[in-house]
């Protein structure tokens, strides 16, 4: 039943990725994706604070976060980011909960800015790129086919632990998945027209590595806070944070590699 759940979403969220990627301007492009910040934001929150129990600063960092994202195409990121976290530290100023737990609950909103929403931004630059719908296409082409390599090849052939911070992560199944997204970003070469065949080698090995670092990152919030998935939003996936984390490393990483390493777009 849970195979057949996951096929269910999956079959009705990727078109209406699709559509949205190729039918939405870059600013409403980026507005949905802040509204998945926002989400991810309260779902990394949720880890830290009792249940029911989230701050003023937490959820004022929610919607700083919805506006670092929103900020992105415009090139604003950097300064809503530097913005929201002045506003959130100053919430906690304010704030009459008690001061020895100051530290931790400014750093944790913090974090969920930082960590979510502007890494997350870079994606709705890369849609404002003027070859921008080719390359959000790109990324998610590399990432899901090291994603779903990794998975199938750990899986079926798996026997040597990556590390304790995720048991199922494997060796046998890391490198499946970074041949994968090298041999993907090869196959997505119509997309985006490299000025050399080395690029998508470097971009296919950049991301593939990246995707299996974002994912771990957040396997280690999840085990700190005793929890399997970020939150139950969607069904049989998880939460929105558990869809995005590997976005989270790959988003930026190909985003400053096109921008220093062409195509101009």
């Amino acid at each position: 039943m849970l195979g057949k759940d996951r096929l269910i979403t999956a079959a009705i969220a990727l078109p209406v990725l699709a559509a949205a990627v190729i039918w939405l301007p870059p600013w409403a492009l980026a507005a949905v994706l802040g509204a998945v910040a926002a989400i991810g934001q309260w779902e990394l929150y949720r880890m830290y604070f009792p249940a029911g129990a989230l701050p003023a600063a937490a959820w004022l960092a929610c919607a700083a976060g919805f506006v670092v994202v929103a900020a992105a195409p415009f090139g604003a990121a950097p300064v809503a980011l530097v913005g929201g976290v002045l506003l959130v530290l100053m919430a906690r100023l304010l704030s009459p909960r008690p001061q020895e737990n100051a530290i931790g609950e400014g750093a944790v909103a913090v974090l969920g800015l930082a960590y979510v929403a502007f890494l997350l931004s870079a994606v709705a630059a890369l849609r404002a790129r003027p070859d921008g719908m080719h390359a959000v296409f790109y990324l998610l082409l590399v990432t899901w086919a090291g994603d779903a390599a990794a998975y199938y090849v750990g899986s079926r052939f798996g026997r040597r632990r990556l590390t304790e911070v995720s048991p199922g992560k494997t060796v046998e199944g890391t490198l499946g998945g970074v041949v994968a997204a090298v041999t993907a970003a090869y196959l997505g070469w119509a997309l985006l027209p490299f000025p050399s065949g080395w690029d998508p080698l470097r971009i296919g090995l950049l991301l593939g590595v990246l995707a299996v670092l974002g994912d771990l990152v957040e396997s280690l919030f999840k085990r700190a806070a005793g929890v399997k998935d970020s939150s139950n939003l969607i069904p049989a996936h998880g939460g929105g944070l558990d869809k995005v984390d590997s976005f989270l490393f790959t988003g930026p990483a190909l985003l400053y590699y096109l921008s220093v390493f062409g195509p101009p777009g």
